[in-house]
């Protein structure tokens, strides 16, 4: 009896990476003084965050009606050319060098703390495949954020920013990406014909995997309060408004 197994290389998909970027976190209360009316101005000020991809030799904002390119990835496979001829395999097991950052926009020039939703998961065409792993999909995540697993779920994780975000300044997020090679071990096989010719069939094949990211923000002033109030979640900060445990949990 001949046994073929077919290769999952070839139709094993790569998915944009869906971005839904929150750019409007909270607002921070800005209170200014005239000494001369003796009166209060008390006006609110945007907090944004801006997600940014390196493509090329320059980081490109990226919104929520825009997807991340894969610049590593798709110039790997050629993707990012009309000739659909020299397309080559998505390498699992390989990883992948993406640049991906967060970057604090806010007005008024506030430093802000910086929270990350990222959603990882796999799609057989329209439709979303619950069987398949999302933690196959693995994502190197830069140093300075702290991964609260208290809110993760099998397709969700949380990460937040320990250190505050100054104004214009930027933060790597998403380092690489690669995809485990444990895919290689979803197979199944069935009868390919009536000849008896057995066929081992990949259960990744034809599938795209997708990563989503939503960032927000929240003010550091009252940071303590205004972490509960926004994102309700209790943390304590040092002298320098570095978080320093979160919901009783020691960030490192």
């Amino acid at each position: 009896m001949k046994k073929i197994v077919k290769n999952p290389l070839v139709i094993l998909a790569v998915g944009m990476l869906v971005v839904a970027a929150s750019s409007v976190g909270a607002t921070r209360a800005a209170i200014t003084y005239s000494s001369q009316s003796e009166q209060v101005d008390f006006s609110t000020a945007k907090l944004q965050v801006e997600l940014q991809e390196k493509q090329g030799d320059d980081y490109v904002a990226v919104n929520s009606a825009d997807s991340l390119t894969f610049p590593s990835i798709a110039e790997a496979m050629k993707t990012n050319d009309s000739d659909k001829s020299n397309d080559i395999p998505f390498t699992v097991g390989k990883k992948y060098d993406e640049n991906v950052r967060v970057v604090n926009t806010s007005e008024g020039g506030y430093d802000e703390y910086v929270r990350v939703y990222v959603y990882k998961y796999w799609q057989d065409g329209k439709n979303k495949d619950t069987f398949l792993d999302p933690e196959l999909i693995n994502l190197e995540v830069a140093d300075g954020w702290y991964e609260d697993k208290t809110e993760e779920t099998l397709e969700r994780k949380v990460y937040y920013l320990a250190k505050p975000l100054a104004y214009n300044e930027s933060h790597d997020l998403i380092k690489s990406v690669t995809i485990g090679n444990e895919v290689l071990t979803y197979v199944k096989t069935v009868d390919g014909d009536k000849t008896g010719v057995v066929v081992d069939e990949y259960k990744y094949n034809g599938k795209t995997f997708y990563v989503e990211i939503m960032v927000d923000a929240v003010q550091t002033h009252n940071a303590e309060d205004a972490i509960l109030g926004a994102w309700g979640v209790h943390v304590e900060v040092d002298d320098n408004g570095v978080i320093t445990s979160m919901n009783g949990a020691a960030v490192n």
